[in-house]
């Protein structure tokens, strides 16, 4: 198996039956869960091509990155890996993230907490910090890619030592939903996504697994491999 991944992530998913989830492999043209292709929705009220406004989330499908993508260190063993996850979640309580909304983060939108929440924050860190060992280097493309955008001193030691920028104090749960967009653009599918999100943002969020998924040597895309419950 761990021939047909380039890398491995650790990420926040909803359940399959979600109404996120289902509503999320059409718009992504992508189910995570299944590893296949879901055709796209047709919307009178969006005038835009949705694999374009979707094109980077959309390898990744449905997702809130806990600990983001890395190539696994060659010395490490996949089965050291997944019971490292498991022992991890086996340590994390279940829990809701109380509300959630829809924003616009520096041209992207995203669904994120309405307000700072702690315990994901802790499960993010926990993630990033006790799976690291696992973790080969990144390659030198993407470590310029990281620097392109600019960073601030914390997050170039954050690239350093963690293999990407936004950790731990720069972390910031959030559920990307589109590619970065003009902001005429932006503002006319931010509001279709709001009415048609309306009963899934009225809700909490239930974090109750986490998922090893990986990225397709094949086609480029992450996949589920494995979900670990969290203890009740």
């Amino acid at each position: 198996m761990i021939q047909e991944f380039s890398r491995f992530a650790i990420y926040y998913l909803p359940s399959e039956s979600n109404l996120l989830s289902n509503f999320a492999s059409s718009w992504f043209g992508w189910n995570p869960h299944l590893g296949m292709e879901v055709s796209y929705p047709v919307w009178k009220n969006l005038n835009f091509n949705i694999a374009e406004l979707t094109s980077k989330p959309g390898k990744y499908g449905l997702h809130g990155t806990l600990k983001p993508p890395f190539p696994l260190a060659k010395q490490e063993n996949f089965e050291e890996l997944r019971v490292a996850i498991l022992k991890l979640s086996r340590s994390i309580k279940k829990f809701k993230i109380p509300s959630i909304t829809l924003r616009v983060i520096d041209g992207f939108i995203a669904i994120v907490p309405t307000i700072r929440n702690e315990r994901i924050d802790y499960l993010a860190e926990k993630c990033v910090k006790e799976l690291d060992d696992f973790r080969g280097p990144e390659s030198l493309e993407n470590i310029k890619k990281r620097r392109s955008v600019g960073l601030t001193e914390r997050q170039e030691n954050h690239l350093r030592r963690w293999g990407y920028p936004y950790v731990l104090d720069d972390f910031n749960f959030h559920i990307t939903m589109t590619e970065k967009l003009r902001p005429e653009v932006s503002e006319r599918v931010f509001l279709v996504l709001a009415s048609k999100l309306e009963s899934v943002l009225m809700a909490p969020l239930l974090v109750d697994k986490i998922f090893l998924c990986g990225e397709s040597v094949e086609n480029g895309k992450f996949k589920v491999i494995e979900k670990f419950s969290l203890i009740d």
